[in-house]
């Protein structure tokens, strides 16, 4: 595993299926260290441009930059043309393409959302291979699955699952809450992000 780039810390949150949390995640966690004073560039890759248009809403709320982007080499065209930040935190769509391997070779850490559903699991098999691939050539970022939209499921057997693909598992998973849907409202992200937060040290 590769040493972090000098510069600002880039957080990428992917995983190839849809529906698994990474857009409000990564806005989420970009909120959160906003608040704890880091300066945040929250970079939106997704055609979708669900970040991008929060960001047009509520960036401004919290001190964060956004800005919308895609195609390869997205570090060297847009992150790297924006010095002065913390952290570069990046919102990836559910795709495998080359945009997205270059996004992840540039990454210093991966946050992969998965639901407590074996869907979800049985989408991370490519994820691990790809994954395995590019740590054989020292390329690939510090990656960490957390379990989205917990209600109270046994996990173990589920980060069972995960741990046999050679994927690390955050210790916390992110609990389902109502309070969600105001992070869309402009409001506070609910608290759980504690075991993300510390993925970022």
């Amino acid at each position: 595993m590769r040493a972090p780039a000098p510069g600002p810390r880039r957080t990428v949150f992917w995983h190839q299926k849809g529906g698994t949390g990474k857009t409000t995640l990564a806005i989420a966690y970009a909120v959160r260290l906003a608040m704890d004073g880091h300066r945040v560039l929250l970079i939106d890759t997704d055609p979708q441009g669900t970040a991008t248009a929060w960001g047009e809403r509520f960036a401004a709320r919290w001190g964060l930059v956004v800005r919308g982007a895609c195609g390869a080499a997205i570090w060297r065209n847009l992150a790297d043309r924006m010095p002065g930040f913390d952290h570069l935190v990046l919102d990836c769509p559910p795709t495998i393409t080359t945009a997205t391997m270059d996004t992840l070779i540039g990454a210093d850490r991966l946050i992969i959302p998965v639901r407590p559903a074996m869907p979800d699991l049985w989408a991370l098999e490519d994820v691990a291979q790809i994954l395995a691939d590019l740590r054989a050539g020292a390329a690939a970022p510090r990656t960490r699955v957390v379990f989205n939209q917990h209600r109270g499921e046994d996990l173990r057997p589920l980060i069972g699952a995960v741990v046999g693909l050679g994927l690390e598992v955050l210790p916390a998973p992110i609990a389902a809450a109502p309070a969600w849907s105001a992070l869309f409202s402009g409001g506070v992200p609910p608290v759980g992000l504690a075991a993300l937060l510390d993925a970022a040290d």
